[in-house]
């Protein structure tokens, strides 16, 4: 069960994706994605979305959450049996979280252990780089642009361990 987003980016199970990408083309990889509806799917958007508005699915078997605090979307995600798990990043959610939000990546890692979970945000901010530091995979658009042909940059968890992705990441900022 693997989702092609676009041509450059395909999901597979098991794995936790942190994506930066432009609106527009994150949602086409939503709405025209046939495969996202034969799955359980299940979207997470905090105080306020960016997306929900456009996605386009009417199948049975996507469900739409809303987290207004740290504590409610970790509630969601220790919850959850979808087979695929979209959270939105709301930075406001983290403000004033405290300690709390070091229990978050953790969840999020474990949670796509039976899943495709993406944490998927339109630009980077420092809480975003936090959850996405246990990801398997960070996924960057440099230009936003241009959405069309974007310059992507997937870095995998693997290259972390040998070429000090931190500094790589800086890249994606």
């Amino acid at each position: 069960m693997d989702i092609r987003i676009n041509d450059r980016i395909v999901l597979s199970p098991g794995r936790f994706y942190a994506i930066v990408a432009p609106v527009e083309l994150f949602l086409a990889g939503l709405n025209d994605n046939p495969v996202i509806e034969r799955y359980t799917t299940i979207f997470i958007s905090g105080n306020f979305s960016r997306i929900l508005n456009g996605i386009n699915r009417t199948s049975g078997n996507f469900e739409v959450r809303r987290a207004f605090t740290v504590h409610q979307l970790l509630t969601i995600l220790q919850e959850e049996y979808h087979s695929i798990i979209i959270v939105e990043h709301d930075p406001t959610l983290y403000d004033d979280a405290g300690e709390v939000k070091r229990v978050v990546p953790p969840i999020m890692r474990d949670v796509s252990r039976d899943s495709i979970f993406v944490l998927y945000a339109p630009k980077m901010d420092r809480h975003f780089a936090y959850l996405a530091d246990t990801a398997d995979h960070l996924i960057c658009y440099d230009d936003v642009a241009d959405s069309k042909e974007p310059d992507i940059k997937n870095y995998s968890r693997s290259k972390k361990r040998d070429n000090g992705l931190p500094n790589s990441r800086r890249r994606c900022f």
